[in-house]
């Protein structure tokens, strides 16, 4: 192995550590509590050898939540490439997805508890490296694109039936999803009301989410007509 080749992993390595001791530290102690300096002394660093790394906070969440977000792109790829039905795939997606939510507390911590626009602008106007953002921008592209080819694949098979353009559907789904985990995360339901399942849930709205893309409304006008 040469000198340079040592040095790049040498420095891959450190940033790997750095982004650890991060991700602990923002979930012990929560996001808004976390410094540069408190990650500094967790990771048994300079402060001025961290920022060789992450010139600031949000630079450093930001590429955290990015690595997160990619565990999650990946699997909902796999599931898309798999030979299931379209409304199979959707049901494994959802699983895949509560699994990640159970899996991944900072990266649910940032999505409740921050802007992340504002976070990114934020890294950016302190003369962070452009891809504070894209690559997050980039995940989620990726993300809404698996959503669309599998309602593509059962609109393609006659499994389902849209009324509006397939990335709005796909918004909705992902909208729907997010909404339950924050609103069972941070406990916002009414008093009273009984302790609720995340994964049935999700399961539950994932059913009635297909039964809805399933309504033909040719068959509809069919059985009136008759």
């Amino acid at each position: 192995m040469g000198v340079q080749e040592r040095k790049e992993r040498e420095r891959e390595q450190r940033r790997h550590d750095i982004l650890e001791s991060a991700r602990h530290m923002f979930i012990q102690h929560g996001i808004h509590q976390v410094s540069m300096e408190k990650i500094a002394a967790e990771a048994e660093l300079a402060k001025g050898t961290l920022y060789l790394y992450f010139r600031n906070r949000d630079e450093l969440l930001m590429a955290l939540v990015s690595e997160e977000m990619e565990v999650l792109v990946a699997e909902l790829e796999r599931v898309a490439a798999s030979k299931y039905r379209a409304d199979r795939k959707i049901l494994r997606g959802v699983e895949a997805f509560y699994t990640f939510a159970t899996e991944h507390q900072l990266f649910y911590q940032v999505m409740t508890q921050v802007n992340v626009q504002s976070m990114i602008d934020g890294a950016s106007s302190e003369g962070s490296i452009a891809e504070v953002g894209e690559r997050f921008h980039s995940l989620n592209q990726r993300m809404y694109a698996v959503i669309a080819s599998i309602l593509r694949q059962g609109v393609d098979s006659g499994i389902f039936y849209l009324s509006s353009p397939i990335e709005h559907v796909g918004l909705q789904f992902v909208l729907m999803l997010k909404g339950t985990v924050v609103i069972l995360r941070n406990n916002m339901l009414p008093p009273l009301w009984p302790t609720l399942n995340l994964r049935d849930i999700l399961l539950d709205q994932a059913q009635m989410f297909i039964r809805a893309l399933s309504y033909d409304p040719r068959r509809t006008e069919h059985d009136n007509e008759h």
